[in-house]
């Protein structure tokens, strides 16, 4: 593939994976030649050409075993014994989102890499926009999913009716529901121009003050607020399950058995140290891309010549995408409950 053909599939992913101004800069066609110009002057060829292998060979790698491994845990918390947990109905809509952004970011390869006829203009929005709301959804399900664990774990008396199915399926669904309603904004705002190879998506100059607003609001729901709040979520459930753990063992230690110190479940605590794996591991994963994207802006980097650090930010945006295919994994690992479970025949829904 010549060296315009992955810069062309990197410029794409940007559009998914950026918004307001990443995205005016990263599809420029003057961008896409001073960098082209810029490749062939330095000795950055090296780290290029693995980059971009990365991009042609891990994109459908990362879709294709992160949508099997989504539709398998799918069954697993709807179809089978796991399904009585009230946190399965998070992690069910947490797979569905997953697939979803999966399945644009395949799409968008393909209609890069071969430049075939997936590569049109309706698609091209609609990829833009479940890309938008899938991974505003996939963090707000993270952090409903820590707001579930902290309620069960602090406040234990009081988990089994705050946390039902009912109200589980509420806020879930009135985060879909906004998530859904907020950014169909990208059907103005983004613009399909016709190019040499199909379609391209690029900033309607039209709303251009618009997106700068809405590229704040953005920042700070997809970023600032729920990684803030995943993180301290975590802290105070982990420290909460020592206590507990420290205290279980002395009480059985000197044979006595205090209820308040029983509520937790062997289940329950299983259930909870599968859930924080999952956010920690999704910390992890989408903290470098945001690092990195805060740094650019900060630093106004992103209308330069700066190549190596063009290149980190899409290694970063590997881990990114990374995070949607991972939590299978994850599962698996981490949870006994949930290996029990993946063979079990699928029954029918419980209410």
């Amino acid at each position: 593939m010549s060296s315009n053909g992955v810069i062309t599939l990197m410029l794409k992913d940007k559009l998914i994976g950026d918004k307001g101004k990443d995205m005016e800069n990263y599809t420029n066609a003057t961008n896409l030649t001073r960098i082209s110009a810029f490749l062939h002057k330095n000795d950055s060829v090296v780290f290029y050409n693995f980059v971009a292998g990365l991009y042609v060979y891990a994109i459908p790698l990362i879709s294709v075993i992160g949508v099997i491994g989504n539709v398998w845990s799918f069954k697993v918390f709807v179809f089978t014994s796991f399904n009585k947990h009230p946190s399965s109905i998070y992690l069910a809509m947490l797979g569905v989102s997953d697939t979803c952004f999966l399945i644009a970011l395949i799409f968008g390869w393909i209609g890069t890499i071969h430049n075939s006829t997936v590569n049109t203009g309706v698609l091209c929005l609609v990829s833009v926009y479940i890309a938008y709301v899938s991974s505003f959804l996939s963090v707000w399900y993270v952090v409903l999913i820590m707001v579930d664990r902290f309620i069960v774990v602090c406040f234990p008396l009081r988990g089994y009716r705050l946390c039902s199915k009912r109200r589980s399926l509420i806020a879930g669904t009135v985060v879909t529901v906004f998530g859904v309603l907020f950014y169909s904004h990208s059907f103005f705002t983004v613009q399909v121009v016709p190019t040499p190879g199909g379609f391209s998506c690029q900033l309607n100059n039209d709303y251009r003050h618009l997106v700068t607003v809405i590229t704040y609001i953005d920042t700070g729901i997809t970023f600032v607020f729920p990684f803030v709040a995943i993180f301290v979520l975590n802290i105070v459930v982990i420290v909460t399950i020592r206590k507990f753990s420290f205290k279980h063992v002395t009480l059985r230690g000197n044979k006595y058995y205090s209820p308040p110190h029983n509520i937790l479940s062997n289940a329950q605590m299983r259930l909870t140290v599968m859930l924080i794996v999952v956010a920690i591991v999704f910390l992890v994963l989408n903290l470098p891309s945001h690092g990195i994207r805060f740094y650019i802006l900060v630093k106004d980097l992103a209308q330069t010549k700066d190549l190596v650090l063009f290149l980190s930010q899409q290694i970063c945006q590997i881990l990114y995408y990374i995070n949607f295919s991972v939590n299978f994994t994850l599962y698996v690992s981490s949870s006994k409950t949930f290996r029990r479970c993946l063979f079990e025949k699928a029954r029918c829904l419980r209410h």
